[in-house]
């Protein structure tokens, strides 16, 4: 930490990166013993903004120190201003920061499957029928179908996109954040997803992301 904490050490900054985040991105308690001091850099080294996000990414593994990260409170908030002084830049970074703040928010899920709405598919069980329903959000179209591995997306429906006042909790939180910085595609694929799709198979409608979120939301350990 003295080595990087003097300067952008391209190199110590790597080091020190497998120190913290094991194979397969796996934290310890030296991950959240360092925590503290890469917030207390963040504001001036990119690196060390870039290295508590993905500490705190990592967070809903099977890591054992629940109480490692609960001593981090304070510099998890002391993070979560930081992150959102640095979206209101309109960042090169800005997807990367938004999902360190899910994170830091212990918005885990979200964290780790929202994308750039690009290309981005969402599966899920329709919650009627069970039949595997392919949510596509993204430059492709923006809309629920069955998905043949032969025929490709196969029954398209378009999605039901909420309006702003529809929104609640995170998904509120997560579009007013977009709309406030001028960021329209993150904006408009939150909208999608936490809008509603309508089963090819059976015709049922449901919230995209309720169901996604049930289906594969982790379990801090």
């Amino acid at each position: 930490m003295e080595r990087v904490g003097r300067g952008d050490d391209a190199k110590a900054w790597e080091k020190l990166g497998y120190r913290l985040v094991l194979e397969y991105r796996l934290v310890f308690p030296a991950s959240f013993a360092a925590l503290p001091h890469l917030v207390h850099l963040a504001s001036r080294s990119a690196q060390a903004r870039g290295l508590a996000g993905t500490i705190l990414r990592c967070a809903a593994g099977h890591h054992g120190c629940d109480d490692l990260l609960a001593a981090c409170a304070d510099a998890i908030a002391e993070f979560s201003e930081l992150l959102d002084r640095h979206l209101q830049t309109r960042p090169p970074d800005y997807l990367e920061t938004f999902l360190d703040l899910l994170a830091a928010k212990e918005q885990y899920h979200w964290s780790a499957a929202l994308g750039d709405f690009t290309d981005d598919f969402y599966h899920l069980a329709c919650p009627h029928c069970a039949v595997e329903v392919t949510i596509a959000i993204g430059d492709h179209g923006r809309y629920s179908a069955i998905r043949d591995w032969h025929l490709g997306d196969v029954d398209r429906l378009g999605l039901r996109p909420a309006a702003h006042e529809e929104l609640s909790g995170i998904g509120r939180w997560m579009h007013e954040t977009a709309v406030r910085d001028a960021h329209e595609p993150l904006a408009d694929g939150i909208a999608h997803l936490f809008g509603k799709a309508e089963c090819p198979r059976c015709a049922s409608v449901f919230t995209i992301a309720d169901e996604y979120t049930s289906a594969n939301s982790p379990i801090l350990q």
